[in-house]
């Protein structure tokens, strides 16, 4: 019999079992008795041992997280640990012997449990977080103090600027200002790690760990926020690796369980989040954040989570631009932007695709967006998004597709659409298109962009003060090559009506009158009527340009439109000269007080042949002036020197009766806006009738919400029957409202503020 108080001697052990096995599992009873008692006194011991544990855990001082204290803290708990460990470990061996290390192993790692459980837990979580930043910026910043540190373990990082400000600066300059602390940080947590593996504490902590690891690369990535000037995925990659391949080799994980593998996959999930949420804004700066788009197409390309950068992209689009603060033009250069950067993030224009199709429905309901493309297409300011394409004219393999079915498939070099891509594209052609296209391709029509064109062109030939058209001559070439020659015939006999006008200018014998000569049923949209009458002085050289021109052309009249000629006038003052250049009407009403100084509105609408409301926002442009002035309601005279006094009468222009509806500030803004307001006087009496149907207008968006323009035009025409406002006039009374905020306009629709 053996004393089961003692321990057993290896030889002896072995014979029991030996016995053992020869009873076929049945063991002699001084055997299971001795083992029993073996058991019971390390169950004891354990028990010893988890109060001692208990008692250090629950004497950890929590309130250090996030401070330099937590550091030496843990660091003492973690030595206690393990002297508890060893004091285990050598009491289990003494009553058990080798035979019984396993089971005291076992109790131990129960035992650990305890001691890494709750607070205990969370404590060590910030102790790996702040030693490992802290490590981290002495191997970038003093590579030097920690090379060759660890056998096998290169820190030798990328150096970096110490005093640049980074998370955790607070505890780093308490804990490493000097070299030697830096030193004995990382000794310590050499040390620390050590004690955890020695533990086998990180079957029970791993989260813990990861945890760690999580908040060190998400403070990495929030470093490169929002620096898209050059590429920072791979350095960050590279920095975050060290530091896990160093944590590895400490905490002596297998490779299965590697840290490394695992810190390379979140740093790619974190920094691709943080990237698709900074997209918009990267393309916004496009080409300058040209390398966030590389970094970002490397997440992509190792993740495969490009439906969710499209999705992502699309709801911030939506949200941060498609709304009515946003000017047409800002939709568009964002829209272009986004062509550029999304063709480099993924090839094959899948992602775009998804994240167009708001963009382009919101941009058809804009109704300034063909004239915003148009002036973007032809303009040479520099600026331009769209004059590169446009002077590149029609691609060729847009030629190819052209009446045959296009299959770039054929091509060398060829690799499979992802499966996004199927659900997305109906062919090639979109996919492949130039930035201009794909504006164009916006309608379904190309008839819209040729007709804004069109009177793009005009205005530009009829505001031009001489008769060059070599740049408007370009332009008409380089639309002839993406839309066709057929599609320009109207712009090229406008052309034609300027080279023809300008023989016609050099036929007279004096410069001092100039017109173009234009046909009729090519421009006829550009030029309103004005009804008033010429001074005796104008009209006497209009005559002699007639003479001239019939003389050249005697099958043709000329029917003279006068809403966009300009005059030169020199307006002679007792104290000041003016050199203006005005409209004909203008230039009418100031020869008509040449005759008689003083008079009212409706004798000068009688002296112009015209109505009092044509001939009101003519003189109040040289109210704005100082030329003329209103001493009464509705009569004026001119105001021969500045300051001069006329009995009670006002003495300048700015000192009008309030009710003269001639406030100086609005009036002198430029000539241009005073002919807006009064360009036609059926016009303005057509805006002040509609006015009137504003009620009606009212009560549709009070009983049926929001509507569309077509929608108000037909319930008019139910509502006010004989109503003949057209579409356009309704929009333009509508654009109106939207001016004085008494509507809102949002996608299209029409609704009360």
């Amino acid at each position: 019999m053996f004393n089961a108080c003692e321990p057993l001697p290896d030889a002896a052990l072995s014979a029991l079992v030996q016995q053992v096995k020869l009873h076929n599992g049945q063991r002699p009873s001084a055997v299971s008795f001795a083992a029993t008692r073996i058991e019971t006194r390390i169950d004891k011991l354990a028990t010893s041992c988890s109060a001692q544990l208990m008692q250090l855990r629950d004497s950890l001082d929590t309130d250090c997280i996030g401070e330099a204290s937590a550091l030496p803290r843990f660091s003492a708990y973690l030595n206690a640990i393990d002297a508890i460990q060893q004091q285990f470990m050598r009491e289990a061996r003494t009553l058990g012997g080798d035979a019984h290390s396993a089971g005291a192993q076992m109790a131990w790692n129960a035992l650990a449990f305890q001691a890494f459980d709750g607070e205990a837990a969370r404590l060590l979580e910030e102790w790996l977080y702040l030693s490992l930043t802290c490590v981290l910026r002495v191997a970038k910043t003093r590579p030097s103090l920690l090379k060759n540190r660890i056998d096998g373990i290169r820190l030798c990082l990328t150096g970096i600027e110490d005093d640049e400000e980074f998370p955790g600066s607070a505890v780093y300059a308490q804990v490493c200002g000097s070299d030697e602390q830096a030193r004995a940080l990382f000794d310590e947590f050499s040390a620390g790690c050590q004690h955890i593996s020695k533990l086998h504490a990180l079957e029970y902590t791993r989260g813990h760990v990861l945890r760690a690891l999580d908040r060190l690369i998400a403070d990495q990535v929030q470093v490169q926020r929002q620096q898209w000037e050059t590429r920072c995925l791979d350095k960050l990659h590279e920095d975050i690796q060290h530091i896990a391949r160093l944590l590895d080799a400490l905490l002596s994980t297998c490779t299965a369980e590697s840290i490394a593998a695992y810190t390379g996959n979140q740093l790619y999930q974190l920094f691709s989040a943080q990237r698709v949420g900074e997209l918009f804004s990267i393309i916004v700066d496009y080409p300058d954040s040209l390398a966030a788009i590389d970094d970002l197409r490397a997440c992509v390309e190792r993740l495969g989570n490009m439906r969710t950068v499209a999705h992502s992209l699309r709801e911030s689009i939506e949200r941060r631009l498609l709304h009515p603060g946003a000017t047409t033009n800002d939709v568009l250069m964002q829209y272009i932007s986004a062509i550029r950067c999304l063709r480099l993030l993924d090839p094959s224009s899948t992602v775009l695709e998804i994240v167009a199709r708001p963009i382009r429905a919101y941009l058809r309901q804009r109704d300034d967006t063909v004239a915003c493309i148009v002036r973007d297409m032809v303009s040479e300011d520099g600026e331009s998004e769209l004059f590169e394409d446009m002077a590149q004219g029609m691609q060729p393999a847009q030629q190819q597709r052209e009446g045959v079915i296009y299959d770039e498939d054929c091509l060398g070099g060829w690799q499979p659409l992802p499966i996004e891509a199927k659900s997305v594209y109906r062919s090639a052609q979109r996919r492949d298109a130039d930035v201009l296209s794909l504006l164009v391709s916006i309608y379904d029509t190309q008839d819209v962009f040729v007709h804004e064109f069109e009177a793009h062109l005009a205005e530009r030939l009829l505001d031009s003060s001489g008769f060059d058209v070599g740049r408007e001559a370009k332009q008409v070439e380089m639309m002839k090559l993406r839309f066709g020659g057929s599609a320009l015939e109207r712009c090229e006999v406008m052309l034609k009506d300027m080279a023809d006008s300008k023989r016609v200018w050099q036929s007279q014998l004096s410069d001092a009158y100039s017109a173009l000569v234009v046909s009729r049923q090519f421009w006829a949209d550009a030029l309103p009527t004005e009804p008033f009458a010429l001074p005796p002085a104008m009209r006497a050289m209009r005559e002699r340009y007639a003479g001239v021109f019939e003389s050249l052309k005697p099958a043709r009249k000329l029917e003279w439109r006068d809403a966009q000629s300009r005059v030169d006038v020199c307006v002679e003052l007792q104290d000041r000269t003016l050199n203006l250049s005005v409209r004909p009407s203008q230039a009418a009403v100031l020869f008509a007080f040449g005759s008689a100084p003083r008079m009212a509105l409706a004798e000068l609408a009688l002296a112009l042949e015209c109505s009092e409301e044509f001939a009101l926002p003519r003189v109040r442009f040289w109210l704005a002036r100082g030329v003329l002035r209103e001493p009464s309601q509705g009569v004026f005279e001119v105001v021969e020197a500045e300051g001069q006094d006329n009995g009670g009468g006002s003495a300048t222009a700015a000192d009008a009766p309030a009710h003269s509806d001639s406030s100086n500030a609005q009036l002198a803004n430029s000539d241009d806006e005073d002919e807006a307001g009064g360009a036609s006087s059926a016009a303005d009496a057509r805006l002040d009738a509609l006015r009137m149907h504003f009620n009606y207008i009212v009560g549709m968006l009070t009983n049926f919400g929001p509507l569309p323009l077509d929608r108000i035009h037909s319930m008019l025409g139910m509502f006010i029957p004989g109503d003949t406002t057209t579409a356009d006039e309704l929009r333009a009374f509508l654009t109106q409202m939207v001016r004085e905020d008494r509507l809102d306009m949002a996608g299209g629709m029409y609704r009360l503020k």
